[in-house]
């Protein structure tokens, strides 16, 4: 689990969704569509992420990774 974890941060290819408690965490996204208290659409490589919910906040922006505060209540992948 170790290895996987710092391949992916060292050498990152896809996205990654890691959901725990109130946070999202996000990397490896390409831009942020929409961004509001209620609803996120981040466009990774092969597809967009709706995230729907309430109280989202951006807490860290950084290259390529996000982490965002709120209640989610669902999540939708679309595949382009």
């Amino acid at each position: 689990m170790a290895y996987n974890y710092l391949r992916n941060f060292l050498d990152p290819i896809d996205f990654h969704i890691d959901i725990y408690g109130k946070f999202i965490h996000i990397t490896n996204y390409l831009k942020i569509l929409t961004l509001s208290c209620n609803k996120i659409i981040i466009q990774v490589e092969s597809c967009k992420i709706i995230l729907e919910g309430r109280d989202f906040s951006l807490n860290k922006l950084a290259d390529r990774e996000l982490l965002i505060s709120g209640r989610l209540y669902n999540m939708e992948i679309k595949y382009e």
